[in-house]
């Protein structure tokens, strides 16, 4: 991964499982974290990524 380029997890809703497996982790991983932000749809998700650092943003629908 380029170190300054995010590396998207979610898109549109749905879990792009390819970037799931480079980063070592899986779909219960990725439900985890989002229930931990207190999203429970996936479907609500436009994008998550991990930035240049690990932390993983999450962005919502509107």
């Amino acid at each position: 991964m380029d170190s300054s380029s995010p590396l998207y997890l979610i898109r549109r809703g749905e879990i792009l499982h390819e970037n799931l497996i480079r980063i070592g982790r899986n779909e219960p991983w990725m439900r985890e974290r989002l229930q931990d932000l207190e999203v429970y749809d996936m479907r609500q998700v436009r994008y998550a990524h991990l930035d240049h650092k690990g932390d993983l943003h999450v962005h919502l629908k509107v």
